[in-house]
């Protein structure tokens, strides 16, 4: 395979440990109501978008958890709060690190993370966020085994965005001068990497629960898989409960 060239997978070889030198970074905000889920809001109240991104994050973390020997941290949004107490509510154990994701776009905040934690030691790292829960830990899995092959794993998104950015060492050129928030990220990103001569694989497109239509192609997945995300699968039957109940 040329460097460069997408495909949906790495080795077909998956160990069932990762090695300890992998981390893991989950980027997310508080679940305070007007802050997140913004967009939904209007098909959903402020309160009902907040206990929706709480859900999402819950599955989220739950599901990294059980992604193996991987160092993983929890970063909130600038003017979060006390991340460390905000961690025990969600009843984090002791092997996650907790931190703040600093200042600046998302660009800037993937870079930090990233410098740091090549700095201190890690071979690989793979960045998600909380809008994709469903992706289920094959595909973080999946992420890491890309980089045995690849400088870089990208998970393309619905939007023309990524919902997973993992890499084997530190490019700054991934992010920067990328159109944050547009749906032009995604080949944004594959322009840097194409200047900089950096490899890259991409897993399957998935989508991020951002908007309205993507909460009713949520809601249709869960039907489907409810064992995908349990906290979001409750979040659904509480929210379409309230609703009859108005009616």
């Amino acid at each position: 395979m040329e460097p460069g060239a997408p495909r949906n997978s790495g080795p077909k070889h998956l160990p069932t440990q990762l090695p300890a030198r992998n981390q893991i970074l989950v980027l997310t905000k508080l679940p305070r109501a007007g802050r997140v889920k913004t967009r939904l809001v209007g098909t959903l109240s402020a309160s009902e978008a907040a206990q929706l991104h709480r859900a999402c994050l819950q599955d989220t973390l739950r599901m990294v958890e059980t992604c193996g020997d991987a160092e993983r941290w929890l970063l909130l949004a600038a003017g979060s709060g006390n991340a460390r107490q905000f961690a025990h509510r969600l009843g984090l154990g002791r092997h996650w690190r907790v931190g703040t994701q600093g200042r600046g776009s998302l660009g800037d905040r993937l870079a930090r993370a990233f410098r740091r934690g090549f700095r201190e030691g890690a071979e690989r790292i793979v960045a998600v966020g909380s809008d994709s829960p469903w992706m289920g830990v094959e595909r973080l899995r999946a992420a890491f085994r890309a980089l045995v092959d690849a400088d870089v794993v990208l998970g393309p998104a619905a939007d023309g965005g990524y919902y997973l950015v993992g890499t084997r060492r530190f490019l700054p050129e991934l992010f920067e001068g990328i159109p944050w928030g547009s749906e032009r990220v995604l080949a944004a990103t594959l322009r840097a990497l194409r200047r900089c001569g950096a490899s890259w694989l991409l897993l399957p497109r998935d989508f991020d629960l951002d908007r309205p239509a993507d909460l009713r192609r949520a809601e249709r997945l869960l039907l489907a898989r409810p064992e995908l995300c349990p906290a979001l699968r409750d979040w659904f039957a509480r929210w379409r409960s309230a609703r009859s109940s108005l009616r």
